[in-house]
C-alpha cells in the first residue's frame, strides 16, 4: 500500500487550513480555483476509497494498485500541487507576505506532522514520512524565493525536478536520510508517498504559470466567476476547507464502511472465496492431494459462515472463544463425516 495518494495547497485567510488560497492582498479570491480544488478532493476520496474497498473485500485485493487506480491517483495529487504553486503566486503576488507565509507553512507542516505521527501509530509498517503534505511544506519552503526571481528560473526548475528521477537515480539515495529526495532507486513501504522529486515541479510549475499569466488571469471573467448551482458551490466551500477534509474523511469513510460491511454482511462472499483459495493451497503445500483439500476447505468455508466467523477470520480477530470453535469447525471438516 505504497502508493496512496493523494492532498493540499495554500491559504491567506487560510490560517485554517494548508489547501486554501485566501485572499489575496489587493484582490477578491478567485473562487475558480476552490472549486477546482474542491473537484480534486473529490479524486481524492475516490481513490482513497478503492483502498478501503479492497479492505473491506468489496473489490479485489490488488485494486487500488491496478496501472488505472495509480494513474488517477497521479493525476490527483498533481493537481494538488499545481494549485498549490498557484495559490502561492496569487496570495503573495504583490508584495511577500512573511507573516502570512509562515503561518500557513506551520498549520502545512503541523498537518505533515500529525499524518506522519497517526500512521505511526495505525500502520507501522508502511507509516507515512513524506507523503503530499511533507512535500508541499518543502516545497514551498523552495518556492518563496521563486516568487521574486525571474520567472524563468522557475519553469527551469520544475525541469529539472521533474527530469532529476531519470537522469540521476542512484542506490546512494536509497538510505532513509536521503530517500525523501526522490532520487533513490527502492521506493519505501509507505502508505502516501510523494517525494521531493519529481512531485514539487508541480508547485513551481504552477507557480511560474500563474505568474506568467496573472494579469490576465486577474482581468479574466474567471475571476470575477461565482458558481450559482449547489454542486459549484458545495465544491468552491470544500476547496477552502481542503485541510480540515483531508484530515478527517478518511476515518469518515472508513468508519461508514465498517458499519455498512457489519450491518449488511456485504463483502462476505469474497472473504469465502479468498479464505478457499488460500485454505486450499496450504492444504496441497502441507502434503494434502488436491480432490480432498478441495472438499475439505469447502467444509470450512461452510462452517465459517454458519457461526458467523468469517469476517473476523478475514480481519485476524478472533477472540479466544472464536478460535477454539474454529479449530472445531477445522478439525471436524479434516476427519470428515
Amino acid at each position: 500500500m505504497q502508493d496512496q495518494s493523494a492532498k493540499i495547497t495554500l491559504g491567506i485567510d487560510s490560517a485554517r487550513g494548508e489547501m486554501e488560497q485566501g485572499e489575496i492582498a489587493s484582490g477578491p479570491r478567485i473562487v475558480a480555483i476552490d472549486v477546482g480544488r474542491g473537484a480534486a478532493l473529490i479524486g481524492m476520496a475516490i481513490y482513497h476509497l478503492s483502498w478501503d474497498f479492497a479492505h473491506f473485500h468489496l473489490a479485489p485485493p490488488d485494486f487500488p494498485v491496478t496501472p488505472p487506480m495509480r494513474l488517477f491517483s497521479h493525476a490527483v495529487a498533481g493537481a494538488f500541487l499545481v494549485l498549490a504553486g498557484a495559490s502561492l503566486a496569487l496570495a503573495h503576488r504583490n508584495e511577500m507576505r512573511p507573516a502570512a507565509f509562515w503561518r500557513r507553512l506551520a498549520i502545512v507542516g503541523g498537518a505533515a506532522a500529525l499524518v506522519s505521527g497517526a500512521s505511526y501509530v495505525f500502520a507501522p509498517q508502511q507509516a507515512i514520512f513524506f507523503g503530499i503534505l511533507h512535500c508541499i511544506a518543502v516545497a514551498s519552503l523552495l518556492a518563496a524565493p521563486l516568487l521574486r526571481l525571474p520567472v524563468w528560473i522557475a519553469l527551469a526548475l520544475s525541469v529539472i525536478v521533474f527530469a532529476a528521477p531519470l537522469l540521476i537515480a542512484s542506490p546512494a539515495f536509497n538510505p532513509p536520510a536521503l530517500v525523501w529526495l526522490g532520487l533513490g532507486t527502492i521506493p519505501p513501504q509507505t502508505l502516501d508517498w510523494r517525494p521531493l522529486m519529481p512531485w514539487s515541479g508541480g508547485v513551481f510549475l504552477g507557480l511560474a504559470l500563474t505568474r506568467l499569466n496573472i494579469q490576465r488571469l486577474i482581468a479574466s471573467p474567471l475571476a470575477r466567476w461565482r458558481p450559482a448551482a449547489v454542486p459549484g458551490r458545495a465544491l468552491a466551500w470544500a476547496g477552502r476547507h481542503s485541510l480540515a477534509i483531508y484530515l478527517t474523511h478518511q476515518p469518515i469513510l472508513f468508519a461508514i464502511l465498517l458499519a455498512f460491511t457489519s450491518l449488511t454482511g456485504a463483502g462476505a462472499g469474497w472473504e469465502a472465496a479468498e479464505f478457499a483459495k488460500v485454505c486450499q493451497r496450504e492444504c496441497v503445500a502441507g502434503g494434502g492431494e488436491p480432490e480432498v483439500c478441495a472438499p475439505a476447505c469447502a467444509c470450512v468455508v461452510k462452517g465459517l459462515q454458519e457461526e458467523g466467523l468469517s469476517s473476523a477470520i478475514a480481519r485476524d480477530s478472533l477472540d479466544d472463544a472464536q478460535r477454539e470453535h474454529y479449530s472445531r469447525i477445522v478439525q471436524s471438516c479434516s476427519t470428515g463425516p
